[in-house]
């Protein structure tokens, strides 16, 4: 999951083959700014993982301060849609929980208790 930081606000996560970034309602992120069209940008993620972001029409869009026409992010790059500049990230990870694996280890270690106990008056007799 990946994510772009508005700095001083909110996060916008997000986890898919297509972003699409601009002011309409429609796009997967609604960003309202002076500078940023309707539909203003999107990224692609490519079967390897890769993200590749590529402004739509003629809209402008920065990355680490130069425009670009396509360009593969990088953690940590200032990506500038209009006057917005946001940071890209790797989102923080989601732990499942590991209750189950934990129940299941504890019978194990039950069962290996019991049958040394089972071994150990076997051989006593």
């Amino acid at each position: 999951m990946f994510e772009f930081r508005l700095p001083g606000g909110p996060a916008h996560a997000w986890n898919g083959e297509v972003l699409s970034i601009g002011r309409d309602p429609s796009n997967d992120w609604v960003l309202v700014s002076a500078g940023v069209w309707s539909r203003h940008a999107e990224v692609r993620c490519d079967p390897t993982g890769r993200l590749t972001l590529r402004p739509v029409g003629e809209a402008v869009v920065s990355v680490n301060g130069l425009p670009v026409r396509e360009a593969i992010l990088r953690w940590g790059d200032a990506v500038a849609f209009g006057a917005t500049v946001v940071r890209f990230h790797l989102a923080p990870p989601v732990q499942r929980g590991l209750r189950g694996w934990e129940w299941c280890l504890w019978m194990i270690l039950l069962l290996c208790l019991l049958g040394q106990t089972w071994l150990v008056l076997a051989l006593r007799r």
